[in-house]
């Protein structure tokens, strides 16, 4: 699409075919010097009729990545010859946090905060009063939580 648009503006302009091609080249410098790139469609919705008629002052986007506890590197230097080689780590090579990046339309970037997962509870009567009380969270973690 900005290949077509760019020829188009090109023959505005006044410029030959030979003049300007919008070579592959050309769209990876032009993207390059206005900081684009291409992205992949991350998630699909409808909207509804209901969502659609009222209006929204702010909209929020938010995004999540995965943290390590620790870098485990994956290669080392070691001698030549030797058929196991051990590396030592704290063991938490799975084990993971998601930290939470939320900005709006206006421009206001708020805190990052990480998502702790943390074991469910086995009570049926506590599990059924966090999801109706606390949305999901346990009492520890639901003290914590504020509103943004």
């Amino acid at each position: 699409m900005i290949r077509i648009m760019a020829l188009e503006t090109a023959i505005d302009a006044g410029l030959d075919e030979n003049e300007f091609s919008a070579s592959w080249s050309w769209l990876k410098g032009f993207k390059k010097r206005y900081r684009l790139s291409i992205r992949a469609r991350t998630r699909c919705g409808q909207d509804t009729q209901a969502d659609g008629e009222a209006a929204l002052a702010t909209h929020l986007q938010c995004g999540q990545t995965g943290v390590n506890y620790e870098y485990l590197p994956t290669k080392t230097l070691n001698d030549r010859g030797a058929s196991t080689i051990w590396i030592k780590c704290g063991g938490k090579s799975k084990e993971r946090a998601t930290a939470m990046v939320m900005a709006d339309t206006t421009g206001k970037k708020y805190p990052m905060f990480l998502v702790l997962k943390t074991a469910a509870s086995k009570v049926k009567k506590v599990v059924q009063e966090n999801n109706a009380v606390r949305q999901g969270f346990g009492k520890t973690v639901w003290k914590h939580v504020e509103p943004l």
